[in-house]
């Protein structure tokens, strides 16, 4: 069995979350951000996952990630299918952020594309 390292393919990293607030790069984050799958870290002035828009899903979907997570903060809350659904055949995760952050870490350790949104 060939076994080797897989270098992450995005210039950001989760270094810890707690409710509240999440690090990343060393800078630490109480309101929501947008990890766009290129390294780019942007905050979001949306107060839920539930404010998200279709819009939003359709401009992740146009870089073709493999999968789009949703971290809901301390409760998981699921997006209306409407709103899911234009992500065009992409895989949509809805969970609570600390669920959602160990799963971006395990696929971004696997060199996988991924968008996430995560509320603190």
């Amino acid at each position: 069995m060939l076994i080797q390292e897989h270098q992450p393919t995005s210039a950001c990293h989760i270094d810890h979350y707690q409710p509240g607030q999440i690090e990343i790069d060393g800078h630490t984050y109480r309101q929501a951000v947008l990890l766009d799958g290129g390294g780019g870290v942007q905050t979001v002035n949306l107060h839920s996952a539930a404010e998200l828009q279709a819009a939003d899903l359709a401009l992740a979907a146009a870089s073709r990630p493999e999968v789009i997570l949703i971290g809901t903060g301390e409760r998981q809350q699921f997006l209306h299918p409407r709103i899911a659904a234009a992500a065009s055949g992409i895989g949509v995760e809805c969970m609570h952020t600390a669920a959602a952050v160990r799963t971006y870490l395990l696929l971004q350790s696997e060199g996988r594309r991924i968008w996430a949104w995560l509320w603190p």
